[in-house]
């Protein structure tokens, strides 16, 4: 009776170390979301020591959550994409909260907006969740600048090469902006076989072809019809 309370008990608690798995690493990414309104308010009031606190945090998150997911296997569709609207929010907060420092900032929130537009509305036509290859060099810029950003509140000197990375970085948001819309344009409006011009081409000879064999065989059977009757 004691073997089956222990082994009933470590069922439990196998069963709730399970669903602990599952759902921490989306806690973690869920964590992500909800500190990014506290360091736009951090930003706003200039507490820039708090908002490189905050963030670190935030950025410690984003790690954790895939490292977990990946070391207990419960990765998942919901997760991937909780995931990734944790990080556009969480890029666009950051650069909400130091448009201050850097007012030309605010075109880089723009276009990551209208870039996180494109991406739903990418995901609701086409039901496919899509990665670009300049997505993530753009992400990967977009997150360089905003630690350049943080740095020059301590070392103004280093405004040009900020600057610089943010045109790069808005440079690679209007070509991500780009190569989203021809690829939903592709997905809406799929080139068949019958939309190429070599198959058009050949269709159109063989038509042809046809008609002359349907031209024949009517003269043909006009001869025939002359020779049944001459027969007869």
């Amino acid at each position: 009776m004691k073997k089956l309370k222990i082994n009933q008990k470590t069922g439990n608690l196998k069963q709730i170390m399970k669903e602990y798995k599952k759902w921490l690493p989306n806690m973690l990414t869920g964590m992500r979301i909800v500190l990014t309104p506290i360091i736009i308010a951090l930003g706003i009031m200039k507490q820039i020591e708090l908002v490189i606190v905050f963030a670190t945090l935030a950025a410690l998150t984003d790690c954790l959550d895939g490292l977990l997911a990946r070391k207990w296997n419960s990765v998942s569709e919901i997760g991937a994409k909780l995931d990734a609207v944790a990080d556009k929010i969480f890029a666009i907060g950051l650069c909400l909260c130091l448009t201050s420092l850097f007012p030309i900032l605010w075109a880089v929130v723009a276009l990551e907006t209208i870039l996180a537009i494109c991406n739903l509305v990418f995901h609701y036509k086409s039901k496919k969740t899509e990665s670009l290859w300049i997505g993530k060099i753009k992400t990967t810029v977009l997150f360089i600048t905003i630690l350049f950003v943080i740095c020059y509140h301590f070392l103004p000197s280093l405004t040009g090469m900020v600057q610089g990375l943010i045109y790069v970085c808005m440079n690679l948001q209007v070509l991500c902006i780009i190569e989203y819309s021809f690829n939903f344009y592709d997905n809406m409006h799929p080139i068949t076989v019958e939309d190429n011009k070599m198959h058009q081409e050949i269709m159109q000879d063989a038509m042809e072809e046809k008609t002359i064999e349907i031209e024949h065989l009517d003269e043909l059977i006009m001869q025939y019809d002359v020779q049944e009757k001459d027969t007869q």
